[in-house]
């Protein structure tokens, strides 16, 4: 009986450790990825694309390349990378074409490099508002089922892969170490002001923005653009008195990258992590919850409701609303403004702000003050609680409080005032 009980002891102990020696890259229990060593794809959409009662049979094609130097490993680094294309890539077939056209780069870079390449199919959407869900339900896939570090996940694209980020990156930008457009640009005529630019721009002073452009480009607004943003870029480093993390790079060739300042930029890139916790926000949320459809394929658009540390919350998800916010963090006075852009009127009810040791002291009283106005207190004294995750995929970002305080009202005129009084960088 007891030999009987030190062998299972035995072979249970054998198990535990085979398992720990076998960790690596892929986690045990993934259904998605699978292969090391070569490339492989597999298909797949986020889980609330199909409709309560209805399924929806759209699937993207996802490639992946994981290099069998870091097989074994844990914490590593990851790209995922937009492909390009335009009218040759409005059905499956021409978009997975598109993807293949990149994979023998990206899989020598992610050797040279040592991370992981993720390579979505748009899968004839090409990258319109699908991305947004797209993105943040592919990033969270990637953290559920690989051993990436959640904070070096970076996002780069080539011509409308990188057209996909310039648009939607705003939206994104707590997910990302960092974005990297190629050969793409902000079509800045389409914006209705200059105060619509600076909100669209400023999400760069709360992550890195890298891009790389060619100056022999044959789309040479590419080009104009890229200069455009550099100049915008300057004069809102001057108006904030801080340094963004833009970063313009033009280099003499055309339309395609150069693999050694792909590779050169993206080596640089990874050093720096993401960081959740800044004190200091310039942010947008968008709240809806709407199904959209676009070359035919219906897909669920549920918006971004969260912008780091700050989230809005309403009770009406079928009207959208959009905010554009900024949050600032100084000895424990947590000053938060909030425009609406669709209206003069504010329809969340209340925010939800997610703090940690670093961010503020729980030993010392808390205020927050919303469009200039006290709406919350704590006294010091009351213990913080324990360390979670705010998202079940996301162990990159860990609260200890998690607060919900009021919207106050505000009329119309009011709102108008604290705009024209930011405008001209007065006090409001």
């Amino acid at each position: 009986m007891i030999l009987k009980k030190t062998i299972t002891l035995f072979f249970a102990l054998f198990l535990m450790l085979s398992d720990s020696a076998l960790a690596g890259v892929i986690k045990p229990g993934a259904i998605h990825f699978k292969v090391q060593g070569s490339l492989d794809s597999f298909q797949w959409a986020p889980d609330d694309y199909s409709e309560p009662l209805k399924q929806n049979p759209f699937r993207y094609d996802i490639f992946y390349y994981i290099p069998r130097s870091i097989q074994n490993h844990e914490n590593v680094k990851a790209l995922v990378f937009n492909h390009g294309g335009g009218a040759s890539t409005m059905n499956r077939d021409g978009s997975i074409h598109a993807v293949r056209n990149y994979t023998g780069d990206l899989v020598r870079l992610a050797d040279e490099l040592g991370f992981v390449v993720v390579l979505p199919s748009s899968n004839g959407l090409n990258w319109g508002g699908h991305t947004i869900p797209l993105l943040r339900a592919l990033v969270g896939l990637m953290r559920t089922e690989l051993n990436v570090d959640p904070d070096q996940i970076g996002l780069s694209g080539h011509s409308m892969g990188g057209m996909g980020i310039t648009r939607n990156y705003i939206w994104l930008a707590d997910q990302f170490a960092f974005f990297m457009p190629q050969a793409a640009g902000i079509a800045f005529e389409k914006f209705k002001n200059e105060s619509s630019i600076e909100e669209h721009l400023n999400k760069a002073f709360n992550v890195s923005y890298i891009h790389l452009q060619g100056t022999r480009d044959h789309f040479q607004e590419f080009v104009s653009r890229a200069k455009t943003h550099q100049a915008y870029m300057t004069s809102l480093e001057s108006k904030y008195r801080r340094k963004s993390g833009f970063q313009l790079h033009l280099y003499d060739t055309d339309h395609q990258y150069q693999y050694e300042v792909f590779k050169d930029r993206l080596s640089k890139a990874f050093q720096r992590k993401r960081n959740l916790y800044k004190k200091e926000l310039y942010g947008s949320i968008l709240l809806q919850d709407q199904y959209i459809t676009e070359n035919g394929i219906k897909f669920h658009h549920k918006g971004s409701s969260r912008y780091f540390w700050v989230q809005a919350i309403t009770g009406n998800r079928k009207t959208p609303e959009r905010l554009n916010l900024r949050a600032r963090i100084d000895q424990n006075r947590i000053k938060i403004e909030l425009d609406p852009v669709f209206s003069n009127t504010i329809l969340s009810k209340k925010l939800r702000l997610f703090l940690r040791h670093g961010m503020v002291d729980f030993n010392s009283r808390i205020t927050v003050f919303i469009n200039g106005k006290p709406v919350w207190v704590r006294e010091p004294g009351k213990p913080a609680r324990r360390v979670q995750s705010m998202d079940r995929t996301d162990p990159g970002f860990a609260f200890e409080m998690a607060i919900d305080v009021p919207i106050p009202e505000e009329s119309p005129a009011s709102i108008i005032a604290r705009r024209f009084a930011r405008s001209w960088g007065l006090p409001y």
